[in-house]
């Protein structure tokens, strides 16, 4: 497996970030970015990203969160959102991180490698327990969840994707 850097995207990462998106053709455009879509523009969705690190002009229900994303020899192979705090809604779902790895590099191990670092980022941010849910019928992201010691806390119904969601804890 190729080394992967989990790093925040920087002003010079255009190219490489709109590259990543095509990646994600065919899939809702949520999983890759939350503040970008096609056809949208880098340096406002850049701000965007700095603005949200910061804890600065949030949209209502969103809190404090750091986009990183993860790199192979250049290009974009997924991302990791860490929320630096959780209210009610990401309580539920969301949690503390969320990921997603592009599908023509699902099942190498990269989701693995970038919750790794993800953690760590978690742990510079000062947090000592992460909460980390996903979908019940998900196995690949619930094994990733308890490779690292994740402790199942529930299972919920989420009413507005109509599916069960697994949460989880891990303590540092």
């Amino acid at each position: 497996m190729s080394e992967v850097i989990l790093r925040k995207l920087n002003k010079n990462d255009e190219a490489a970030f709109l590259a990543g998106a095509k990646a994600w053709e065919g899939e809702d455009p949520h999983w890759y970015s939350f503040n970008w879509k096609p056809g949208g523009s880098f340096s406002e969705m850049f701000a965007k990203l700095e603005d949200e690190d910061a804890g600065r002009n949030l949209q209502p229900g969103r809190v404090p969160h750091t986009m990183l994303y993860g790199f192979i020899d250049g290009e974009i192979i997924g991302r990791v959102s860490v929320r630096h705090t959780l209210n009610e809604s990401l309580r539920k779902r969301g949690g503390h991180i969320g990921y997603a790895v592009a599908p023509k590099y699902r099942g190498k191990g990269y989701a693995t490698e970038m919750v790794r670092q993800a953690l760590s980022f978690c742990k510079s941010l000062g947090l000592t327990s992460i909460m980390v849910t996903c979908a019940d019928d998900n196995a690949p992201s619930w094994k990733v969840i308890e490779k690292f010691g994740g402790v199942l806390q529930d299972k919920v119904w989420d009413d507005e994707d109509e599916e069960t969601i697994r949460r989880y804890w891990i303590t540092f």
